[in-house]
């Protein structure tokens, strides 16, 4: 429970990490026992004989010190060749670095790990450093020096005595380290009990400290009885653990717990976001009372993984939809109500971001199984490049599949039939546009691929150069099929009649396709002369002129026009077009019912033509230009 305890503290940024030598055992730097024994092997063998060996590192550095006749040259030279060589590894500091839920550490060691690995830290030596830092920042406290000052390294036991007996304990840099220990928890990590200056540490804390003091733990991967006896004496709880695995577990419960304490009000908006920064994560947050709301969040390198998990209880029939759904069963997106929900998790790049108990509904939008931008070739030659397609695939049972494809405005959705013990498959092909087709274009490129493929053409599909699939037009269409080459003879003349007027059409319903007017604009357009079966017609003409015309000679072979006054004007997709006046030729008319106008027993012609044909034009001019 006591690491467990560690963590929550963390998460709650009310800890203080005390390091020490055994943190950095595995980047290949010594312990202070294993640099007590090199100082001591450099020594030439005269030296050696003059003083005897101990672990005791403060103690064996004390008569190095007094035996190179009190300089501490060969003392410096020794600690930088060991501190300042390229470490084994750093994996450790790195996932420390990524921790900015501690805001203190406090280290004894001389390497410099924690300065290489995070550039989100001030680094404080002296009294001076500490009035210059960044509070944002993480702070790292060096109480024994470092080789970038080491006419400050504290090393052999005078060093020791000296530090803590002059007015060094008075000094800034001591207060804000007395201060930062008394507002929060403190973690011993890489020390073992037996280097005699974490024992003066700790005593010195303690009387420091007194009653006043916050929970302290120990963490070492073993420890001698006599020593764990002393740690409980003390109150100070001991935890089994190598600093390398405590710093890795402490790093996983930061990514499941972070987060979903956040929410709760614990933790900060400027620890969240270097969290999330560290992570490859970047948030957008919100101040809600006493917690912050994650609002949104994307990542820093462009490449994400969402992850839900969660939990769902009920055995009617709508469940086991959901749960089919959530099989690959179907297409459909799901919509999960809170009575169903009872366990709910959201992960980002392997972050928890979200844990929440009190879901009203949850929305699942199913992922294609591939998308993107592709190419298509067909045999004739036709080619359309970085066409859009989004590919699902569902198996509703093991005889069945099905597969739909969202290509700009159109679904296509196929399904398969297998029949067991035989080829004799059945497919089912249904095409329809979503609502709409947004543009002349959309219906272009998407028949232009129909036509040929209705028409047993064989293409072949490439996304980003590779070839992914190569239909070899087994499928054999009805020649009508999805009047697909309707179709793209209608929207090629959409295009047309877009470049001739200088219009879009958009949101184009293909219930609403008039084949009569798109004939009449593309004559005018084509200045066409258009002819359709004439059946004949009536009507009464009271002027004597014409009336006179038309009854000569018997009523017998006239050419009629007949011109509409004014302009006219059709309405195609939404749009309206003028096309201009509007005439009726009539070749070769005749009057059926001469006799009868002629001996005034009806004054209501009736026309008809010997070719049954009746011709008509649309022209800016109010005259009709004829052809024949």
């Amino acid at each position: 429970m006591s690491k467990e305890r560690i963590f929550e503290l963390i998460r709650k940024e009310e800890a203080v990490l005390f390091v020490g030598a055994g943190m950095s055992l595995y980047a290949g730097y010594p312990s202070g026992a294993k640099l007590a024994e090199i100082l001591y092997h450099n020594l030439i063998t005269d030296l050696q004989e003059q003083i005897d060996f101990t672990t005791n590192l403060p103690k064996l550095a004390e008569d190095i010190y007094y035996l190179k006749g009190g300089n501490k040259n060969y003392l410096i030279e020794n600690l930088k060749k060991e501190f300042q060589k390229e470490p084994n590894s750093s994996e450790t500091h790195q996932l420390l670095s990524k921790i900015p839920q501690i805001k203190t550490i406090i280290t004894t060691n001389y390497d410099t790990l924690f300065e290489t690995t995070n550039k989100n830290l001030e680094v404080i030596r002296k009294s001076a450093d500490c009035a210059t830092a960044n509070a944002k920042k993480q702070w790292l406290f060096k109480i024994h020096g470092d080789l970038s000052d080491t006419s400050n390294i504290i090393l052999t036991n005078s060093d020791y005595n000296n530090y803590f007996v002059k007015d060094n304990e008075k000094s800034i840099f001591w207060n804000t380290i007395k201060t930062k220990l008394v507002e929060n928890h403190i973690i011993f990590i890489g020390y073992a009990l037996e280097d005699s200056n974490i024992m003066v540490i700790i005593e010195k804390i303690l009387n420091e400290l007194g009653d006043n003091r916050k929970e302290m733990f120990f963490v070492a991967p073993s420890i001698a009885p006599a020593k764990l006896k002393f740690l409980q004496h003390k109150g100070i709880e001991y935890v089994q653990a190598t600093s390398e695995d405590l710093i890795k577990e402490l790093n996983e419960d930061l990514k499941y717990n972070y987060f979903p304490g956040l929410i709760k009000g614990i933790g900060s908006a400027d620890t969240a976001l270097n969290f999330a920064i560290g992570n490859n994560i970047k948030l957008d947050l919100s101040k809600s009372k006493d917690a912050y709301i994650i609002n949104n969040v994307s990542s820093l390198e462009g490449i994400a993984k969402t992850e839900v998990k969660f939990n769902i209880e009920g055995e009617d029939e709508k469940t086991k939809k959901i749960i089919d759904s959530l099989r690959g069963k179907d297409f459909e997106d799901i919509r999960l109500s809170g009575d169903l929900l009872k366990e709910y998790n959201h992960f980002f790049n392997g972050i928890r971001i979200n844990s929440q108990d009190d879901i009203k509904s949850l929305y699942i939008k199913k992922v294609p199984s591939l998308f993107g931008l592709f190419d298509i070739a067909c045999e004739d030659g036709f080619e359309l490049d970085n066409y859009n397609l989004e590919i699902f695939i569902a198996n509703p049972n093991k005889n069945q599949a099905k597969m739909k494809i969202k290509a700009n405005d159109f679904d296509i959705l196929i399904t398969l039939d297998f029949a067991e013990n035989s080829e004799n498959h059945k497919i089912h092909i249904g095409i329809e546009p979503i609502k709409s087709i947004k543009s002349v274009k959309n219906g272009l490129n998407f028949y232009n691929i129909l036509s040929r493929i209705t028409s047993n053409q064989k293409f072949k599909m490439f996304q980003q150069s590779k070839l992914i699939y190569n239909y070899p037009g087994k499928i054999v269409f009805d020649k009508e099929a999805f009047d697909a080459n309707f179709l793209l003879d209608y929207f090629s003349k959409l295009k047309k009649i877009e470049n001739h007027f200088d219009v879009r059409f958009s949101d184009i319903n293909l219930d609403e396709i008039s084949e009569k007017r798109m004939k009449y604009i593309m004559a005018y357009i084509d200045k066409m002369i258009l002819d359709e079966e004439f059946n004949g017609m009536t009507f009464e003409n009271k002027n004597k002129k014409e009336f006179d015309f038309l009854i000569e000679d018997g009523g017998k072979d006239k050419a009629l026009i007949i011109s509409e006054k004014k302009k006219s004007i059709y309405n195609l997709h939404g749009i309206d077009f003028t096309i201009g006046y509007f005439h009726k030729y009539i070749q070769d008319a005749y009057i059926e019912n001469i006799q009868d106008l002629i001996s005034n027993k009806t004054k209501e012609f009736s026309m008809k033509s010997k070719s049954n044909t009746i011709y008509f034009q649309f022209t800016d001019s109010d005259t009709m230009i004829t052809q024949q």
